[in-house]
């Protein structure tokens, strides 16, 4: 009886914690373990925005997404006709040269033929029309925008615009300097066609 006593007066003797007790006490060693470990922060609450400021955010942001946007169509438009361009310019370009061959052989009929005071009639009248048509020719390709390389005699080899066909002393003109013209060279615009073939002092 003694003994059953003595352990009620034991049970009765320790101090009884309530729950709440205890949440605070656990509270209590966080901000201890917050305050002993600088690293951690401590998040404060967010301020309440004013509905005009997040209606004035929303806006800006929309308003540089729709500016964003339009630019970016912009882009898109110049970059497609300067695609159909290219195309177009490329296209006109494999025709133009493709007719160069007509064009040479022309020129070497031409070149070929004298003026004689014994022809006939007829040979009279088929030179003038062969005339006709390289003329003729000749006017629609510079109407596309053919024009001859420039190589003269004297002028400097330019790799770009020249290919030379053969190397020779020359006493006339500067060493690397066109000596005289092989082929006539085209461009159409800023694209090169065929370069001009050229001999080439040493």
């Amino acid at each position: 009886m003694t003994k059953k006593k003595n352990d009620d007066d034991r049970v009765n003797d320790e101090p009884i914690v309530e729950q709440d007790d205890a949440e605070a006490a656990e509270a209590a060693e966080g901000d201890s373990e917050a305050e002993d470990r600088p690293d951690l922060k401590v998040v404060e609450p967010e301020e309440e925005l004013d509905p005009e400021e997040i209606l004035t955010r929303e806006r800006d942001e929309y308003k540089d997404k729709w500016l964003r946007a339009v630019a970016e169509q912009d882009n898109v438009r110049k970059r497609s006709r300067r695609d159909v361009a290219d195309v177009r310019r490329f296209t006109e370009a494999d025709i133009v040269r493709d007719l160069l061959d007509v064009l040479d052989n022309f020129e070497r009929a031409a070149a070929s033929v004298t003026d004689k005071d014994d022809e006939t009639a007829n040979v009279k009248s088929i030179r003038s029309g062969m005339d006709l048509i390289h003329n003729r020719f000749r006017e629609i390709l510079v109407a596309r925008g053919l024009e001859p390389v420039p190589a003269e005699k004297g002028q400097d080899f330019d790799p770009n615009i020249h290919e030379a066909v053969m190397r020779m002393e020359s006493e006339d003109v500067a060493s690397g300097a066109v000596i005289e013209v092989a082929q006539t060279g085209y461009k159409l615009g800023d694209l090169v066609l065929r370069p001009a073939r050229v001999v080439v002092a040493q």
